[in-house]
């Protein structure tokens, strides 16, 4: 599974207030709720912030990736924000996060989790395509961009 398989350019948003950690993550939740009826935005809120409290899913350089495994989810959603003002996160190197990418996985997916955080902090880890994401005008764009990046060959 990669990222392009559960991103559309639905759940792609550019731009988002939010002033605080906890407003970033129910926006996240808004997002990842509208196309799940399996589950709604305030249990999938509650799964993020459980996340949360066993420490931070900031990876440094103003990104984290919220994530938590659902009940009753039939297959892996996410989506990707760009904050229009970085919020704290609790990063080991203090920055502030500008750009979250939040994951909702099905219980028993713990493979196809681990590979989309993989995929996730592989894709932010570069300077390069954090910038790009930052300079985009706009969420087409921004998913324009991520699926460019899943489709390159990969070197090795």
């Amino acid at each position: 599974m990669h990222l392009i398989d559960v991103l559309n350019s639905d759940r792609v948003a550019s731009g988002v207030h939010a002033v605080s950690k906890k407003r970033a993550l129910e926006m996240a939740s808004e997002h990842l709720a509208r196309e799940q009826p399996e589950t709604d935005q305030r249990s999938i809120l509650e799964g993020l912030c459980a996340r949360e409290k066993l420490g931070s899913t900031a990876l440094g350089h103003g990104v984290a990736i919220p994530h938590a495994r659902m009940g009753g989810l039939q297959q892996p959603v996410g989506v990707l924000m760009r904050l229009a003002d970085a919020v704290e996160f609790d990063a080991t190197d203090h920055e502030p996060v500008d750009l979250m990418f939040a994951l909702i996985v099905p219980e028993a997916a713990s493979e196809e989790h681990l590979q989309l955080l993989s995929q996730v902090a592989e894709l932010f880890g570069d300077p390069q395509r954090r910038q790009a994401v930052r300079r985009a005008p706009d969420s087409r764009a921004i998913y324009d961009l991520v699926t460019q990046w899943q489709t390159e060959p990969q070197d090795g």
